[in-house]
This record gives C-alpha cells, structure tokens and sequence, in this order.
C-alpha cells in the first residue's frame, strides 16, 4: 500500500470512530432526557420489582414443620366449607380438571362414566381410596397422591372418592 492510501483509510477509520463517538454522546443525553434518574422514580421502580418478584410459597424444612405451619396462610378451600371440604366442593376445586374433561375420556375415566368406573368399583371402596389418597399408575394412565395436591386431607380424598362412586351407581 501506498502511503497516500494509508492516509485515505486512516481519514475514513477516524470519521467513522468520529461518528460513533458523537452518537454515543447524543445516545446518552437523549436517555437522560427521556428518563430522569431521580430518587421518587428510582423507588417506585424498586417497589414494582418487589411487588413482581414477591414469592408464593415457602420452603419447608424437616424438623421445622411447626414454624411453618405457622406462617403459611390457611387453605382457602377448606375455609369456604366451613373446615372440611364435602367431596362435591372437592372434586369441583380439583378433581374436574381431569376426570371432568370429556377430551381425556380415553385415558383418564370420567366422572358418571359407569363403564370406566364399574371395574374399579368391584376392586373395592378400600382401593379406590388407597390410589387416590398414594397415587396410582394403570392402563389408562396415572392418578397422582391426592389428585396432585398435598394439602387435601385423607378425609376430603376419601370424600372426593365418594362423591365420583355415587355419580355412577
């Protein structure tokens, strides 16, 4: 290269970098212009944060169950019934998500379906509670413990239980 080249491209190189400097410079002041950093915006920025991170949930740790149990709010489907949910109120909260879903029929037995019921009936009351209440894996699929919900009491599964039998027998 010549040394007449070597100065167009250094004069090119430098307006360029020229040109990005000015940019960031206006890039800058325009973002000052349109968003102040002031303390009153500053902070209610930090409670919008706060307020969409907040948590959901607690962890709990073994050994410590009673001070959780302390500081967790209380179920608020057990609360509208009155302390214990009748197996109606259970299976509308819960239960309806999959065995009320006509489009699951193949794989999961529906509520007053006396077809898919009436050989799960036969095996016993006693069964049907022990796969609702632990959990359950058959032809058609699997039935998590408690219908996926731990804070169901053995007795609101076990009404829940009753409440499908009755709709089919």
């Amino acid at each position: 290269m010549s040394k007449e080249q070597d100065q167009i491209f250094f004069r090119n190189f430098s307006l360029v970098v020229g040109a990005i400097a000015v940019m960031m410079v206006v890039f800058f002041v325009m973002a000052h212009i349109v968003n102040p950093s002031d303390e009153t915006s500053t902070q209610q920025r930090a409670e919008q944060v706060a307020a969409v991170t907040e948590p959901v949930g607690q962890v709990a740790v073994a050994g410590e169950e009673e001070a959780a149990a302390e500081e967790m709010p209380a179920d608020t489907s057990t609360e509208a019934s009155g302390g214990s949910a009748d197996g109606e109120t259970v299976f509308n909260g819960l239960c309806v998500n999959c065995h009320g879903v006509a489009a699951l029929a193949s794989m999961i037995p529906q509520a007053g379906d006396a077809a898919a019921w009436g050989p799960r009936i036969e095996k016993g009351i006693e069964t049907l509670y022990k796969h609702a209440l632990h959990g359950f894996t058959g032809d058609m699929g699997m039935m998590p413990a408690k219908g996926g919900n731990p804070a169901l009491s053995d007795d609101e599964v076990k009404a829940a239980v009753d409440y499908i039998v009755s709709k089919v027998q």
